[in-house]
């Protein structure tokens, strides 16, 4: 599945991407909010080779998000996490270089409109509580802050909480 906006394209990675999107995993400053990372260069060919063997549906997506010149500018994913209940999770990664400039947010609006295209029901993401450009982004993707999830993730050592956004699609 390729999705398409006027501004971005949601592709299947492939082996030749490695060369824009490890500077990106490498960062520590996209990483820091993460639960992964940063990468080396293993860490970042494992989640390619995961990604090209998993990433394509029908339950799990994995997208390059490149611009329409093919310049690679981060991930995106969507799982659909409980088939039976219509319900789905998404996530999103990007270039430092491009932050500010409105891409997560349509990245993370062009997950949720995929999720109501697959017929979900509920669609949910994380983010870490100090993260509020993470948090804005998923409101303004129409998720609402519903929690926070104490001691969700064991991260480098440490356990972290997370707040859980979600929103309920129309059907």
């Amino acid at each position: 599945m390729i999705v398409t906006t006027s501004r971005l394209h949601l592709r299947a990675f492939s082996a030749t991407d490695f060369a824009w999107l490890h500077p990106i995993t490498a960062n520590p400053a996209v990483t820091r909010y993460t639960d992964w990372g940063p990468n080396t260069p293993a860490d970042t060919q494992a989640f390619l080779d995961e990604a090209s063997r998993t990433g394509s549906g029908p339950e799990e997506f994995t997208w390059a998000v490149t611009l329409p010149d093919g310049t690679g500018i981060g991930s995106a994913g969507l799982q659909v996490t409980s088939p039976r209940n219509r319900r789905a999770s998404f996530g999103y990664m990007l270039d430092p270089a491009r932050w500010g400039q409105g891409y997560a947010s349509e990245v993370a609006q062009t997950l949720v409109a995929t999720a109501q295209s697959l017929g979900m029901h509920r669609v949910e993401a994380t983010c870490h509580p100090d993260n509020a450009a993470s948090a804005r982004v998923l409101e303004k993707a129409g998720l609402t802050l519903e929690s926070q999830l104490r001691d969700h993730l064991l991260v480098r050592g440490a356990w972290r909480d997370s707040l859980l956004f979600a929103a309920v699609l129309a059907d």
